[in-house]
């Protein structure tokens, strides 16, 4: 009987849908928190926050380090209408390898950008909640 318990609670865990948090609380900060990072780097960012990397590297897949690729040259975080926005571009190439993050303050959503050759010279956009793209990801996209 001792043996049922554990596999009725591992079939449980199996069927259970997958979930990922994605509110601000989940990263374990506040839209304050976040908000201090205006003016600092995105490098900085990611090692003061880590589950942004790791959400960033599940919302990307395999196109993670390609979007990482396009951050080493990096700009100064700017807080756009209660979003977050992270840019940069690929060294000696800017305005054409580009990367944009931007974390919306209200619901922690991330939502990001790769401009690149590899998509004919147009951004690609990821992110967690497609049908409510922040207006702050279209204003960075346009950004020269």
């Amino acid at each position: 009987m001792n043996r049922l318990i554990p596999l009725t609670l591992l079939l449980f865990v199996l069927a259970a849908p997958p979930t990922l948090e994605v509110s601000a609380s989940s990263l374990n900060a506040s839209p304050q928190t976040l908000e201090s990072y205006v003016g600092k780097y995105p490098s900085e960012l990611f090692k003061g926050m880590p589950a942004i990397r790791r959400r960033l590297r599940t919302l990307l897949g395999a196109n993670y380090s390609f979007f990482m690729q396009r951050l080493q040259t990096e700009m100064p975080i700017e807080s756009d209408d209660g979003a977050l926005v992270a840019r940069g571009c690929m060294a000696h190439s800017c305005g054409i390898e580009e990367a944009v993050l931007v974390i919306n303050l209200g619901d922690g959503k991330i939502h990001c950008a790769i401009l690149s050759s590899k998509y004919g010279g147009k951004f690609k956009v990821f992110s967690e909640d497609k049908a409510h793209l922040p207006p702050a990801l279209h204003r960075a996209m346009k950004q020269p």
